[in-house]
């Protein structure tokens, strides 16, 4: 095959000159051939489009991580002006997700899912990664990366919109068995993009990193649920009930444990029948407490993945607390209690996603606005006998801190915990308040994978 000839052509060999003296300039071995199969490569592509342009000269130039980095950080530069601005941060940098409309058609993502256009999601797949992936620290896995992806995308904003497309185009006229159809295949619609887009920034990193792996490279208990692949959640669905009995045992222990401070009153009076010597010491009988829990779990952008297994788990271990109630939150918060006592099994995040009143303005996580509803819609629902365990990345798209309001439901609970789904590292990155959060309340636990998770639980009080 020739190499481009004529205005387009030289514009082509002229671009992928400048590409390979650069990674040259950097120490990067470019060779003649490889430098005509990146023309070859943009021959074949469409060179208005700045994401198969990148794809190609990916493909063809970047044969190891550090080409990898050395090319995006080029491109970075090289081809600003013509990204358009569907995933751009906000003004103030945030690497949070960009507001999403709910109005029928908005959001180029969700159209072309609707429209099956794969070409297009593709394309806007990979303008996502070039904007929230981060690649240019490779020091990270690429499950981090993925991760950055998908909640600088919003998935629960992505799930909305499919479904207003959908609501929209039936004009009204489905019945309820089609309204559950089109939600799951709309879910299962974003949960194959999350699969896309994790492979993609596996072969942006050039890392040998195959997704899913339940093979046995990871345990089952240490795989990060955030970003676990369709199959991998499938099976740590499975893993909740037998986790849960696990718990159980434990929590029943702990309440066993322990003997109890000296009983004066009774080591005296039985020391009567041995002349006044207390040959036997008696105890106090402990008494296990099981408090009373209220669980509020943040449910927007990724960490709606996360929320099913927690309430999922917590529920098969209610009988473990005297009382459990539970909420689920985003800008607007909704309480869920019934749901969970009338499912067998675990709830799926559309279900949850479904419930009135729980986006309450953009859609995106607002921790003040959520616990300040909380605290006056339910006013009773914390008292000195309440465990509250708070769920969430502690993200705050640069909103206001909810200080005054953790303050707040601190002061009239018993304890007050927070389970954050992120890995440590990544506390206090971008707009993450962990560490003011942290400071507030008894104590916040990284519940990254199943095992963190049943270790947290065993520890609240």
């Amino acid at each position: 095959m020739s190499t481009p000839a004529g205005s387009v052509g030289e514009l082509v060999l002229r671009l992928v000159v400048f590409v390979t003296d650069h990674l040259r300039d950097r120490g990067l071995a470019v060779s003649s051939s490889e430098a005509i199969d990146a023309a070859r490569g943009l021959a074949l592509v469409d060179l208005t489009s700045q994401a198969q342009v990148r794809s190609a000269l990916r493909a063809t130039l970047a044969k190891d991580a550090a080409a990898a980095a050395a090319l995006e950080q080029l491109l970075d530069r090289l081809l600003p002006a013509q990204r358009p601005p569907r995933f751009a941060p906000n003004a103030a940098g945030a690497d949070g997700p960009p507001p999403v409309p709910d109005t029928p058609g908005g959001g180029d993502l969700a159209r072309a899912i609707h429209d099956a256009d794969a070409a297009r999601v593709h394309d806007l797949a990979d303008e996502a990664i070039d904007t929230f992936a981060g690649l240019a620290d490779g020091t990270r896995s690429v499950r981090h990366h993925t991760a950055r992806v998908l909640r600088g995308i919003g998935l629960d904003g992505l799930l909305r919109q499919l479904l207003a497309l959908r609501r929209d185009e039936a004009d009204g006229r489905r019945s309820e068995t089609e309204r559950r159809m089109e939600a799951a295949e709309a879910e299962a619609a974003v949960r194959a993009l999350a699969d896309m887009i994790g492979k993609m920034v596996a072969e942006r990193a050039q890392v040998a990193a195959p997704m899913p792996h339940t093979g046995g490279e990871v345990d089952l208990a240490d795989l990060p649920i955030l970003t676990a692949a369709a199959d991998e959640l499938d099976a740590l669905r499975r893993a909740v009930r037998p986790l849960a009995r696990r718990i159980a045992a434990r929590l029943g222990r702990r309440r066993r444990r322990g003997r109890g401070s000296l009983d004066m009153r009774r080591t005296i009076r039985a020391s009567m029948s041995s002349g006044g010597v207390p040959l036997t010491p008696a105890l106090h009988r402990r008494r296990p407490t099981r408090p009373d829990l209220a669980v509020l779990c943040d449910v927007s952008g990724s960490v709606a993945q996360f929320a099913p297994f927690m309430l999922a788990l917590l529920h098969a271990l209610s009988g473990e607390f005297r009382h459990v109630r539970s909420w689920v939150f985003i800008d607007g918060i909704v309480e869920v209690t019934d749901l969970l006592q009338d499912s067998r099994g675990m709830l799926d995040a559309r279900t949850l996603l479904a419930r009135q009143g729980l986006v309450h303005d953009d859609g995106r996580s607002d921790y003040a606005e959520a616990l300040a509803a909380f605290r006056r819609r339910w006013p009773h629902a914390v008292t000195p006998r309440t465990t509250v365990l708070i769920v969430g990345d502690a993200r705050s798209h640069h909103r206001r801190a909810a200080i005054a309001e953790l303050t707040d439901l601190k002061a009239a609970a018993r304890h007050v915990f927070w389970f954050n789904p992120e890995p440590a590292v990544e506390w206090d990155e971008d707009d993450s308040l962990a560490s003011a959060y942290q400071a507030r309340v008894d104590a916040m636990h990284e519940v990254a994978t199943m095992r963190q998770l049943g270790d947290a639980i065993t520890a609240l009080r």
